[in-house]
Formats: C-alpha cells, structure tokens, sequence
C-alpha cells in the first residue's frame, strides 16, 4: 500500500494494548488509556481529488533495534530575529528597529502586488538611510544586497538587504526609504540578529489537533540557557487560507494556551494552520524583540474509533463510526509470544478501506509470513492505534 508523505508523518501515538487467544478471539472496551478526546463527529463532502475505493493492506517488520518512534512528535523552533509588516506611506516618513545584538541584518520584502513588477515592489538599499534620535548616521551599513543579487540567488524575492556596522551599537534607530513608493504597497521588514544569545524558544507538544482542540505550548525568550520573566507576547493564528487572526493568550502552569479560530469550510487537504509569536522582554536595559512561528494540522472530526478491538490470529477487528464518506486508515503495532512466553513486538500493520457513513469493522491484517520469521505465536497483542482519514490527510485517533 503506497502512502503519502503527510499521512506517513501524522501516525503518531502513545499505546494501549489488547490481547488474543489462541484459537479464539478477546473483544476488548478501550477506555480509560485512549488519548483522544471525544469530540462530535461531523459530515462534510469529499475532496475534490480522485480517491482510491480499493482496499489495501500493508506490514513493516520490525525488531526491538528498530528506531520506530510512534509517540506525538513536538515541534520546536527557536528564533533570533523578528519582523513586522509596513506600507510604502510609512516607509517613506520612516520606521523604528529596534537593535538588541550590534552588527544585524535587516531585509526588506515587498509583498506581492500584480499591479506592480519586482523592481518597483523592491527597494535599493541605496536609497536607504538611518538615524539614531534627530542625528543622520553617516555610513552605517556595512554591507548591502540589491533586489537582482537576491534573485540570481532565488531567495527572497522582491527583498534587498543591509547589515548594520557593528560600531553603531544597540538600540532605537529610524529606517527611512528616500525614494518614492507607493503610499499601499506593503513590505514585510525582517530584523535578524545572528549570534544574538537571545532567542525566543517556542514549542509544541504535536503538530496534529482536531477542530475545538486548543493549543498548549511553551514559550519564552532566553539569554543562552536563561529564561527571562517577564516576557510579553501577543499570539495570532495564520489559516490556511492566509488570513491572520489575533488570538486571546492565556498562561497556566507555566504553559501558554490559544483557542484556533475555525474555518467555516473545510480546509482544503494538506493545508496547515500556523501559530505566529511576537514576544519582547528587557534584558540590562536593552529591549529584545522577537517572533516565531509553527505550523500544525487541524483536522474535522470525521470519523472515530468505538473503541471495541477483537484481536484474532490473522488480524484484529476495530470498530468505527464514520460521519463523513471517505478512505480511512487504520494502524496498529502487532506484537506476538516467543517460545519462552515473552510478548515480541513484530510489525506494523496498515489497513485502508473506503468507507460510507455508519457503523464499521474493519481488519487491521496481520502479515503472517512476517509472525512466522519472528517465530512468534497467538497471544498476539496491539497497541498504538492509529485512525488517519486519508481523503482529506488528517490524524483522527492515537490511541
């Protein structure tokens, strides 16, 4: 059975086991060790995109070397710069940057405007100047890089880019374009302090939610391995649609929570959601800006495991309720008892089957030439179990 990247890297899990007789089958009530909460199953239409209806089924041996890491992945990023959002209007009368680290770079991007080729929505370094309080400041790039030098590059395109002298210091400076622009262009200015010991650390948990599901994170700005109190941040949430909402933060615990704004629709497969971060702290009197980013899934709830799973000897039967009509998957780790009594985790196994809205069971198929090599017998047992609604790429179920 091929599968998709996306939906490859979604099965993660922590596990629950079930166990099954030799010549007879245990049904199981998973309860208490499920880690999905409940939530209410929805109905929405099929993507757009042709669908497999074939059912396919798929093992992977394994040994207890394999490096097999099924548990919920965290996604950390950790930031030394910062960026803002400014019109041409602004531009042109003059910006703030603030300058924690000597030496920065800052980059100047305008945004994509059909009205407008890259050479006008970009902006010559030549015809920027700085100013620290009422004083003009002679000279204080040291370095700069032009809109054609970027794209020769292929990076950044539409940006140019300066890098501050080292001498000038840290602090409050005004960057000033003395050329014309157009007053509702928007240009996206980047402040990165490479070398910087300050860096705004942020991290999720996962990276696949259900809708109604908040998001808990960590987050702080730290000198080296320091966190520094008193951190402020404001949250925003990017839809996969590109729209940017800000969101009410709240700290509990020592852990930073945001509810996601939902689509009305659904969001078409393979889109992410992202959190943005813009957070300042003052260290020794000098004012540090940063922000970060990550992006996560958010699925619909379309379908659910019951929790019922009746093991057998050539494959374990799971019960599901599906709202939506789609192909699901259905994963598990299979585990098999040696000759001295001992329970060996053999395989993972994969089944997918097109199915309607309604109550199903499904088999998750054993590979029994795989059960056979590892010279493993029935009681057979699963654990972490998986449900991924592959129509549309979502993580359902980790259980």
């Amino acid at each position: 059975m091929k599968l998709s990247t996306l939906t490859i890297s979604l099965l993660s899990a922590t596990g629950i086991m079930v166990s099954g007789a030799l010549n007879a089958s245990s049904l199981v009530k998973i309860g208490d060790s499920a880690t999905t909460p409940e939530r209410e199953l929805v109905s929405i239409a099929l993507p757009e995109h042709k669908i497999e209806q074939q059912a396919l089924h798929y093992s992977q041996k394994i040994t207890g070397d394999s490096q097999l890491n099924l548990a919920p992945q965290a996604y950390h990023s950790s930031s030394d710069e910062y960026w803002f959002e400014v019109s041409g209007k602004e531009l042109s009368r003059g910006i703030a940057v603030n300058i924690s680290q000597p030496g920065a770079l800052i980059r100047l991007s305008g945004k994509s405007n059909s009205a407008l080729d890259a050479a006008t929505q970009s902006i010559n370094p030549a015809h920027l100047e700085l100013s620290k309080g009422k004083i003009k400041l002679d000279s204080p790039f040291s370095q700069s890089v032009t809109q054609e030098q970027l794209a020769t590059a292929n990076i950044f395109p539409n940006s140019s880019a300066v890098t501050l002298n080292k001498a000038l210091g840290t602090g409050k400076f005004t960057l000033r374009v003395t050329r014309d622009l157009d007053n509702n262009q928007k240009y996206i200015v980047n402040v990165k302090e490479k070398g910087s010991a300050h860096k705004l650390q942020l991290t999720l948990p996962k990276q696949s939610y259900l809708a109604g599901e908040p998001l808990n994170f960590d987050a702080g700005i730290y000198r080296d391995d320091l966190a520094l109190t008193d951190s402020i941040h404001q949250a925003y949430i990017k839809l996969p649609t590109g729209e940017k909402q800000a969101v009410a933060l709240t700290a509990k615990d020592g852990r930073y929570r945001v509810e996601v704004p939902q689509e009305l629709d659904a969001p078409l497969p393979g889109r992410l959601y992202e959190l943005h971060l813009e957070s300042q702290v003052a260290d020794n009197g000098i004012r540090v800006k940063r922000n970060g980013k990550v992006a996560f899934a958010m699925a619909k709830q379309t379908a659910q495991m019951t929790g019922e799973v009746e093991v057998q000897n050539s494959q374990a039967l799971v019960g599901l309720e599906v709202a939506s009509e789609g192909r699901y998957e259905v994963s598990a780790l299979v585990s098999g008892t040696d000759s001295q009594g001992r329970q060996i985790r053999v395989m993972l196994s994969r089944s997918a089957y097109y199915l309607a809205p309604g109550s199903h069971k499904v088999a998750v198929n054993f590979d029994t030439k795989i059960l056979a090599d590892a010279g493993v017998k029935a009681p057979y047992k699963v654990e972490n179990l998986r449900l991924v609604d592959q129509s549309r790429m979502a993580l359902l179920a980790q259980q």
